[in-house]
């Protein structure tokens, strides 16, 4: 309803601007324009201010302005021009073929046809710079609102990581492994109480954190590698063969760990079949393999792995994460400069 009332407003002010000029001209300046001519001329300004509506809306789509700035600002100009040339010369020839002896402007637009040209262009640029400042305001505002919006979800999505980390499953655990080594390798027992620390130190730091380097994902992830190695011995191999030349680009913190820790939670580890994990690098992904084993009786999930992971790369990035599920579990994590 709003839109309707602000087209029609728009419609009469841009009539009336017409209509002053053409019936309270200079030549014209004691000519008061009648209630006839009034009505008429608003219905041509109404009819031009629907017609700005449609065609802004088809070169919206047709000439995205993000994408298309200058050439959407040109074209909207020339047709908007042209239409409402063509539209205001029409609508007022055939109002004076239906009211001859009323409408007495309609010859007057014959003699100021050049000058009646050049205040509907005028006011075709105005109009433009008018609805690009606007669009533009409103682009930035939807933009500020949506980058909000993505970080937060972001924020909500490393929350729940963290709070998988930190879930008293995983510390009951690990703390029943330091238990045991207390009186078997104190020296073992020791190295594990610090790479737990510094496994947890990452974690309460990079909750904040969009993207981290690859490089401190890895250390991170390998203090989470000694951890499962020492707690499951022989049943447990992880292999990262990463080259140099990208440990600087990008990732989503906690990616890595989690898709290991999806693989120890989705398989039963055997001594005779251990489970072997391996994380490589595969043109432009980063790619965590593993064998399966015999699927687990009872699972707790935390509900925030593959779905966790492949929400925040399509937040930060066009393109989410690719599964392969077969003889061996596959998941590709694209790599982000």
């Amino acid at each position: 309803m709003k839109k309707h009332f602000f087209i029609v407003l728009s419609g009469i002010v841009f009539s009336l601007f017409i209509t002053y000029f053409i019936v309270s001209g200079d030549a014209v300046e004691t000519v008061s324009p009648s209630t006839l001519e009034l009505i008429v001329a608003g219905f041509v300004g109404i009819i031009n201010a629907y017609a700005f509506y449609l065609l802004s809306n088809f070169l919206d789509k047709l000439l995205p302005w993000h994408k298309q700035e200058g050439n959407r600002l040109l074209a909207g100009i020339f047709i908007h021009y042209i239409s409402s040339l063509i539209l205001t010369f029409s609508l007022l020839y055939l109002g004076g073929l239906l009211f001859p002896d009323n409408l007495e402007f309609s010859s007057m637009y014959q003699a100021y046809a050049v000058k009646l040209s050049i205040v509907l262009f005028i006011m075709m640029l105005i109009f433009e710079i008018i609805y690009f400042a606007l669009y533009s305001y409103y682009s930035y505002t939807t933009f500020q609102i949506e980058t909000v919006r993505q970080e937060r979800k972001q924020i909500e999505l490393q929350l729940k990581a963290l709070k998988a980390q930190l879930s008293p499953h995983f510390l009951f655990n690990s703390l029943n492994t330091i238990s045991s080594l207390v009186f078997k390798d104190k020296g073992k027992a020791e190295n594990f109480v610090r790479k737990l620390a510094e496994m947890y130190q990452y974690t309460l730091n990079s909750y904040r954190i969009k993207l981290t380097s690859l490089e401190e994902e890895l250390e991170f992830v390998k203090s989470y590698i000694h951890l499962l190695e020492t707690r499951y011995g022989n049943k447990f191999h992880c292999d990262v063969q990463i080259p140099s030349s990208i440990l600087q680009t990008k990732i989503p913190p906690l990616t890595l760990q989690m898709l290991i820790e999806n693989a120890v939670k989705h398989n039963v580890l055997h001594e005779d079949n251990p489970l072997k994990v391996k994380i490589y690098y595969d043109k432009k992904y980063i790619s965590v393999t593993n064998n399966v084993t015999e699927e687990p009786k009872h699972v707790t999930s935390f509900k925030i792995g593959l779905k966790n992971i492949n929400t925040r790369y399509l937040l930060l990035h066009t393109e989410g994460i690719l599964v392969t599920n077969g003889s061996t579990f596959e998941v590709k994590i694209p790599i982000l400069s």
